[in-house]
């Protein structure tokens, strides 16, 4: 291959998706950065009580998209379905030992926002247009470590010892997105499906923002 065929060779799947949640995911978010730099204790117990209410309860983003994936696809979103398992009891006990959410008002209508959002997760993950649930569910999977690093020093802060987080790492991630993408059009469903779930994301930190700029009030 010479240099001009490499250079016009098409990106894959894989390595779309791993560019999209570069420029889409937690960590462009402005707020997420904030928390990254000088993470205040009403913020951190805010965002795991949100990441609670987004991602607490079974199914989730994963299960779904497993409940209706088959072939190869279905045995490792099964894998990564059984991992989040470990993830929401994490941040299951990390929302009780953080404490009450304070300093927002009873009015604060962020929480009820937060629920339609929980809403939009569910149908996204439940689409039946093919390649589009699975997306979401490698977008997420994918993009969940970087919470990592604002939950794990949290963890630690209130005694406990961050468990390995045993969701696929980013090659795995790439790799399925490649094998799956046989045709243009579930690539362009897979696409749509990641990001759909990093837009979706950016609303919740859209939301946790805004909740911060009320106590900063």
């Amino acid at each position: 291959m010479t240099a001009q065929q490499q250079f016009d060779a098409p990106i894959g799947a894989g390595d779309r998706l791993i560019a999209l949640k570069q420029s889409e995911g937690h960590a462009s978010a402005a707020h997420y950065q904030a928390l990254l730099a000088n993470a205040q204790p009403p913020e951190l117990a805010d965002l795991v009580h949100f990441l609670c209410l987004l991602h607490g309860r079974r199914p989730g983003v994963i299960d779904h998209a497993a409940s209706t994936a088959t072939g190869d696809e279905r045995a490792w979103l099964d894998d990564a379905a059984d991992a989040f398992m470990k993830e929401r009891l994490y941040i299951t006990r990390l929302t009780v030992d953080a404490g009450p959410v304070t300093g927002v008002s009873e009015d604060d209508h962020s929480e009820a926002a937060a629920v339609e959002l929980r809403g939009s997760f569910q149908l996204l993950s439940r689409s039946e247009r093919r390649g589009c649930a699975v997306g979401a569910a490698l977008a997420f999977a994918l993009d969940w470590p970087d919470l990592r690093a604002i939950l794990d020093p949290l963890a630690r802060r209130l005694g406990i010892d961050p468990p390995l987080c045993a969701l696929p790492r980013e090659r795995e991630v790439r790799d399925l997105a490649e094998s799956l993408s046989a045709t243009p059009a579930v690539s362009r469903a897979m696409m749509f499906g990641a990001d759909q779930l990093f837009q979706l994301q950016r609303g919740a930190w859209r939301l946790l923002a805004a909740r911060a700029r009320l106590r900063a009030q």
